[in-house]
């Protein structure tokens, strides 16, 4: 990923401009036209409106080409594969009239209301809901998916009111399923969904409950391949691990690690079996 303030200036001899339109799948950034200023000669670079690409070391996989995203978030971990944006406005406005709708019943139960008036809640409803969404962040890296919600304001907005912030990764080995669920029918009746919702199932995931689900992404179909395309490519990493980083020069205590690792696996599925052929207790690992 690439490892840039928000904003950076460099001369035009240091670096030239590269139009969105132009910018080839592995390259790491690129700057649209409304990204980029002049002052005293020099380009001024807005990362804030830069689209980011995927690197080269993840070039080779199909379902890479093309990618591309705003989201700065992730720009200084050097695991991820592709951040996913999120559709901001779009959630913004569909978590507000769920909100206003919820509110509205209120009036059916008067301390309820009463508390909410008291509180403030219609004054800083809309606030809260921008403060919950902008929050949310979603990657895919090299193990698996990334959601986190960043540190946030909440309630009236004071620090003592502050959400912390938080991370889930759901590894490519746990994971079962993922589909799309497209957006259906109505929200309190009379709001419209518009939301793609993305279910993340593992194998500990209960019976009618998904281990992660996410709303709002922009291009949900393609997080989905990509998903997909990064288990198979996990679970082909087996013993052909060892072998890559003995080509890539690794040292031989990387290499003596993973054999390990890959011997530990095998003896852990061969005791399995015999316990199941003979009906009896597994017999501790070595």
């Amino acid at each position: 990923m690439v490892k840039t303030d928000k904003t950076t200036t460099i001369s035009s001899a240091q670096m030239s401009y590269t139009p969105v339109a132009t910018a080839l799948p592995t390259e790491q950034v690129a700057i649209p036209a409304e990204a980029v200023h002049y002052q005293d000669g020099a380009k001024i670079f807005d990362m804030n409106h830069a689209i980011r690409t995927v690197s080269n070391e993840y070039a080779d996989i199909p379902e890479t080409r093309g990618l591309l995203w705003h989201d700065d978030f992730f720009d200084d971990d050097d695991d991820v594969v592709a951040a996913f944006d999120f559709d901001y406005e779009n959630m913004e406005n569909f978590y507000s009239n769920v909100g206003w709708c919820w509110l509205g019943l209120t009036l059916l139960y008067t301390p309820l209301f009463t508390a909410c008036m008291v509180g403030l809640a219609p004054c800083y409803l809309k606030r809260n809901v921008q403060w919950s969404v902008q929050a949310q962040h979603v990657a895919i890296t090299r193990d698996g998916i990334r959601v986190v919600r960043d540190k946030r304001s909440t309630c009236w907005g004071m620090p003592c009111t502050d959400a912390g912030k938080s991370s889930k990764t759901v590894p490519f080995d746990k994971i079962t399923d993922c589909d799309i669920e497209e957006p259906a029918g109505n929200t309190c009746v009379v709001i419209r969904n518009v939301l793609t919702t993305v279910n993340i199932d593992t194998a500990s995931s209960g019976q009618g409950r998904s281990e992660l689900k996410i709303s709002g992404l922009k291009d949900a179909q393609r997080f989905k391949q990509l998903v997909w395309a990064m288990k198979r490519r996990y679970k082909s990493s087996g013993p052909a691990a060892a072998l890559e980083v003995a080509s890539r020069g690794g040292g031989g205590d990387d290499v003596a690690v993973l054999l390990r690792e890959i011997r530990d696996e095998l003896r852990q599925n061969n005791n399995l079996l015999l316990t199941m052929n003979k009906g009896g207790e597994p017999e501790p690992s070595a």
